[in-house]
């Protein structure tokens, strides 16, 4: 087995971590000339998977934080690409998020088709912000308390 092969196996076997998913279909205007996902498309996937995850999230437990309540800033991101994606091929994205810090946590995100093909792996750091100073701010107890019950062990707590 080679590098690749083992990266994609150890990605196949982290899906039993993620514990949301949303689901999709390549539009026409997300190809490129060359009838492919344009690359850019899948963090435009991304970030509705994550707004997505935070609605349900916020809205499952507690019923009283909106999503508008908790801003977030993106910091970091990162993908790596392993195959494509065609116009009408029915996708999914896995999300999950791995680690909260004092005002930063991070999601990971693993693309498949349906059929099970590997497209992309990709992670992102968020940084929670104070909407009038702009500035980064702790992560509440309630929103941290939300995550541990819904991700269970699969979460990182770092202070």
């Amino acid at each position: 087995m080679n590098e690749i092969e083992q990266k994609l196996k150890i990605i196949e076997e982290s899906l039993t971590k993620f514990k949301f998913k949303v689901s999709g279909r390549v539009k026409f205007h997300e190809v490129d000339s060359y009838s492919i996902v344009h690359n850019l498309q899948y963090f435009y996937w991304l970030e509705w998977a994550r707004i997505e995850y935070l609605r349900q999230l916020l809205s499952r437990e507690s019923g009283k934080i909106s999503i508008y309540e908790f801003p977030v800033m993106s910091a970091h991101a990162e993908i790596d690409y392993f195959n494509t994606a065609s116009f009408d091929d029915a996708y999914e994205v896995f999300t999950r998020i791995s680690f909260i810090k004092n005002s930063s946590f991070g999601f990971e995100n693993i693309i498949r088709l349906e059929s099970g093909l590997l497209l992309a792996k990709a992670s992102i750091v968020l940084v929670n912000i104070n909407f009038k100073t702009r500035q980064p701010e702790r992560i509440s107890d309630e929103i941290r308390e939300l995550v541990r019950n819904y991700e269970g062990e699969n979460v990182l707590f770092i202070d």
